[in-house]
């Protein structure tokens, strides 16, 4: 093998892994599915969700939910939201932002509010949002 031969073979060598790392990169991410008939209890005086109890924290469920509790004022007591936790751009967790009560994506700053509804992208759809009661210290998570 000549020289001109040697680096002709190398240049296809290397030209075919580019291509294939980009062929790679550029598959669809799979987002994990919003949870569907959940019917879940917290129960808050346990250590994973006491944290629930104090105005602007947020807890993540094994199921794919991130629950938080708004911060409230005189207006507007402080009242318990649940989502499904992984941004629906690229299913990075999501988390909560108490000043404003509303879910962010760290990974490409797609911001949801209250509700899931996206209010930036590059989200295209909504969170789930799901139905949260509170009796005494515990939460009944339904949706």
């Amino acid at each position: 093998m000549d020289r001109k031969e040697f680096l002709s073979q190398l240049g296809m060598g290397a030209a075919g892994l580019v291509l294939f790392g980009c062929m790679g990169g550029c598959e669809k991410e799979t987002v994990p599915a919003a949870p569907t008939n959940v019917n879940i209890t917290l129960d808050m005086t346990t250590t994973a969700y006491a944290k629930l109890l104090t105005p602007g924290q947020f807890a993540y469920t094994s199921n794919g939910i991130i629950v938080a509790l708004t911060i409230g004022t005189t207006t507007n007591p402080s009242k318990y939201l649940a989502v499904s936790q992984y941004c629906t751009h690229q299913g990075v967790t999501v988390e909560f932002l108490s000043g404003s009560s509303d879910f962010y994506c760290t990974a490409h700053n797609s911001r949801f509010s209250s509700t899931g509804a996206v209010m930036s992208g590059p989200a295209g759809s909504a969170l789930k949002q799901y139905t949260v009661v509170q009796t005494d210290n515990i939460l009944t998570i339904t949706g």
